[in-house]
Formats: structure tokens, C-alpha cells, sequence
């Protein structure tokens, strides 16, 4: 970001926060608490999540607007970088008492003409029954609950797991401690997290979302959208999920058509 982007960015972003003080009268010990409030986030180590909560589904809606393709939307806290290579058609790692619903995800992934995108790195991570995350919860191995799968050379990929539930984000802080002052909750819908990387292309991060499912219409974080949220499909027993991804063009590859 230029020295100048920054310039005009914050001073946007000053000039946004003064005019809600003014507009609401806001009094000098009401700053003064949200100041040390600010101070208390940053010691408890809450500061990503704060701002997440309230603002990475904004920049995935920008995002959106910018590259086009596949709807994106919030990464979360819990993405590990270095999780397995899963065979396509395997199955990711999970407790060995799991017996919740198994799960089938599975789609192909193309570019903007509808060309399918071989050897694309399908990196897929999702709760675990009791709702937490492996490699960040409870001493859960980090190889559990999360893999990455390539495309073939249709652009298809497929993976088999369990069915993850609905969760409270971190809420025994000050960010769950402003939700409840806000009259909110801290609940996220159960979902399936992806991130989606080929040469040449945009990034895709995005989720999943069941029909029906308790919090889909109140999530916590706003990163639900309509078209991430699936019907109930079932084989064999199995919940399905069926994305077709499709890629953007990377910011490089933009600039130079």
C-alpha cells in the first residue's frame, strides 16, 4: 500500500470515527472507557478477533466485488497453512469415536470461461463434533479435521469427513463481554471452511453453510451469503456438499489483460 493509499485510508477512517462521536455526543468518559477498553483487548490478545468479528466480512465483500468468481467470505482464526495433502477421494483425519453424520465434499474447480483448473490446491478445515479445531484446541493433533486435496485433470476434487457443528467464538474476553453490552451473541452456524489456490489465480477463501442450521440467519461474525448455504443432499447416509468453484484471474494477471 502507497504511502499516499495510507494517507487517504486512515484519514477516511478518522474522519468516519469523529463523525459518529459527534453525531451520538459521545462524552469524555465514554471515550476514556472505550480507550481502555481497546487497552484491555490488546492484553488479552483479542484485537484480530475484535476486528474480525466486526470487519473481515466487509473486506471479503470488497473482495467479491473486485475479482468476481466463486462468492468469498470470512477465513476465521483457525486456518493452519501446513495441513496434510489428503488423496482425492480420501478422508481427513478425525476422532476415532467420531460417530457424527459422515460428510462427502466434493465439486470441480474452473476459471471465469468455465474451463476446469487441474492440480488446484483445495485446502478444506471444519469444527470438530465437540466444536473445536485441530492444531488450536485442547492438544487436538493439527493434522485432525483439515487437509488439502488437488484437483484432477477435470478440476474435480473430493473428500470425505464428518459433519461439523455450530460453535461460540473465543467469548470470555472483551470481545464476547462487548457482544453481550451489544445485546448479541457469540455463536457461529456449523460450517466448512475453504481456501482455494491455483497459479495464476485469485485466492478463494470461503465456507459453507447448512439449510436450516441453527444460527445461519444470526451469525455472530456476518459471514454468512445465500449462495454458500446447502440443501440438504444426502448419499448413502453421507450429508453432501457440492461446490463448483470458480477462480478469478490473479491482480497481476488483471492488470496485464
Amino acid at each position: 500500500m502507497s504511502s499516499n493509499r495510507i494517507e487517504t485510508v486512515v484519514s477516511d477512517i478518522v474522519d468516519s470515527v469523529r463523525h459518529v462521536l459527534m453525531r451520538h455526543d459521545v462524552t469524555f468518559d465514554e471515550y476514556r472507557a472505550g480507550v481502555m477498553y481497546l487497552v484491555e483487548t490488546a492484553k488479552a490478545g483479542e484485537i484480530p478477533l475484535l476486528v474480525d468479528v466486526f470487519f473481515n466480512s466487509t473486506i471479503s465483500d470488497i473482495e467479491n466485488a473486485v475479482f468476481g468468481g466463486t462468492e468469498g467470505t470470512i477465513e476465521g482464526p483457525y486456518y493452519l497453512p501446513d495441513a496434510p495433502i489428503i488423496p482425492n477421494g480420501g478422508e481427513v483425519l478425525t476422532y476415532e469415536d467420531d460417530r457424527n453424520v459422515p460428510m462427502i465434499v466434493r465439486g470441480t474447480v474452473r476459471d471465469l470461461e468455465g474451463k476446469p483448473i487441474a492440480g488446484a490446491v483445495v485446502d478444506i478445515w471444519h469444527s470438530t463434533p465437540d466444536g473445536y479445531y485441530g492444531g488450536i484446541h485442547n492438544d487436538i493433533p493439527a493434522d485432525f479435521y483439515r487437509g488439502k486435496v488437488l484437483t484432477d485433470a477435470e478440476g474435480q476434487y473430493l473428500v470425505r469427513s464428518t459433519l461439523p457443528v455450530a460453535y461460540k467464538i473465543p467469548d470470555q474476553g472483551p470481545t464476547g463481554a462487548l457482544l453481550v453490552k451489544m445485546g448479541r451473541h457469540s455463536w457461529r452456524p456449523a460450517h466448512v471452511h475453504f481456501k482455494v489456490r491455483a497459479d495464476g489465480f485469485h485466492t478463494l477463501t470461503t465456507q459453507s453453510y447448512f439449510e436450516g442450521g441453527e444460527y445461519v440467519d444470526d451469525d455472530c461474525c456476518t459471514g454468512v451469503r445465500n449462495s454458500q448455504i446447502k440443501g440438504d443432499v444426502r448419499e448413502d447416509g453421507a450429508k453432501v456438499i457440492e461446490n463448483d468453484f470458480q477462480l478469478a484471474p490473479a491482480a497481476a494477471a488483471r492488470r496485464a489483460a
